[in-house]
Formats: C-alpha cells, sequence, structure tokens
C-alpha cells in the first residue's frame, strides 16, 4: 500500500511538472549608476522565428509594464509583418516617438539533453529518489533500467537599451523548459523577467 501510494503522487507531480513550463534567472547584469529614466515610455521588440510568435512576446511585456505603469508599445505598432527588424529599421521609430527604452527579447540558445525515466513499477527506493528523473541508482551503486526522454530547454535573452545613447543597461538570461502551451510559456518568461528587473531596479 505505501508504494502505491508513492508511485500515485510520484505520477502527479509528474504530470503537473510536465504540464507546467518552469522558468528560473541563469544571470542578469545591470550597468553600474544605471536608473531608469522617469517617466518611460518603453518599446518592446521580439525577435522570433514567426510573426505570430514575435506578436506574443510583444503584447505579453507590455501587458506586464503597463500593468506597472509604464508606457510600452510593441514594435508590430510601426513595424509591418515579414519585416526585418534592424537597428537602422529602430532608431527612426525612437527618435521620432520618444522612447526612452528599448526592449529587445530573442532566442539565445536551445539546449536538448536526455532525462532518465526510472522502469515502470520499479519503488525499491521511495519516492523521492525516483523524483530526480536525471540519474538514478539502486542501493549497490549500479545504473538500474529504464528509459530517457529528451528535454528542450530555451535560453531567453532580455535586454534594456537606453533611448538616447543606445547602450545597453540592463541584460537578464532566463532559462525555460519547452512548454505544452505556448502562451502559458512566454506569460511565465515576461513574469521570471519582470521579477528580476524590479529586483534589480532596472525598470
Amino acid at each position: 500500500m505505501k508504494r502505491f501510494t508513492s508511485r500515485l503522487i510520484f505520477l502527479l507531480l509528474l504530470s503537473l511538472l510536465q504540464a507546467c513550463a518552469t522558468t528560473q534567472v541563469q544571470e542578469s547584469w545591470r550597468l553600474p549608476g544605471y536608473h531608469p529614466p522617469k517617466p518611460q515610455k518603453l518599446l518592446v521588440v521580439a525577435l522570433t522565428a514567426t510573426e505570430a510568435t514575435r506578436k506574443l512576446v510583444e503584447n505579453s511585456f507590455v501587458q506586464a509594464l503597463e500593468a506597472k505603469g509604464i508606457t510600452a508599445i510593441p514594435s508590430s505598432t510601426w513595424i509591418a509583418d515579414g519585416s526585418k527588424i534592424t537597428r537602422d529599421s529602430l532608431v527612426p521609430i525612437v527618435e521620432q516617438n520618444g522612447i526612452t527604452t528599448v526592449l529587445v527579447s530573442s532566442m539565445r540558445e536551445v539546449q536538448k539533453s536526455a532525462a532518465y525515466q526510472p522502469a515502470a513499477g520499479d519503488d525499491s527506493d521511495g519516492l523521492f529518489r525516483n523524483i530526480d528523473t536525471y540519474y538514478a541508482y539502486s542501493s549497490s551503486g549500479q545504473h538500474e533500467g529504464g528509459s530517457y526522454a529528451q528535454v528542450t530547454e530555451y535560453l531567453i535573452e532580455t535586454n534594456l537599451f537606453d533611448g538616447k545613447n543606445r547602450k545597453l543597461s540592463w541584460s537578464v538570461i532566463t532559462r525555460t523548459s519547452a512548454p505544452k502551451d505556448m502562451q502559458k510559456g512566454i506569460e511565465g518568461v515576461t513574469e521570471a523577467v519582470m521579477k528580476r528587473a524590479e529586483e534589480d531596479k532596472a525598470l
């Protein structure tokens, strides 16, 4: 009965982990002496593979920024679908619309790894051993039977640039697991970035 209960709890936890994309801040940097302008008018730029994803990312950041009282505009307001986003295309927008800060979010790296899945029905070492899906060892130290599933993680880099001098003011890199729901995954990244920005006093 104890083993059955442990297995049931483990399966419930595993299903929750698989249903949610977990996002963590890997590192952040802030320009020494940097103080965000007040008030801010922020341009949000997402460099993505598709226009649909670009709009999801930009709108997610715009909503989070506006919730904090910061005026934010997605780049899609001025840059049409299919147009290449470059420094030269952004500078006129910044200058002509009184933009004080530019937020640029882009994919830095995609990492794939193999996560160990214990063999079905193996409860010999209890619940906590089974939660460690990366490595599993028996009490004798020998590697046990099981299988490996591919885990995909995305490293997202989000930078803040000064609208006047174009210099980098703040940067953060987040690591997130591949989400089953794209919208929830993007919201998770946005939440993590905004939380760290508040901690670093970058906004």
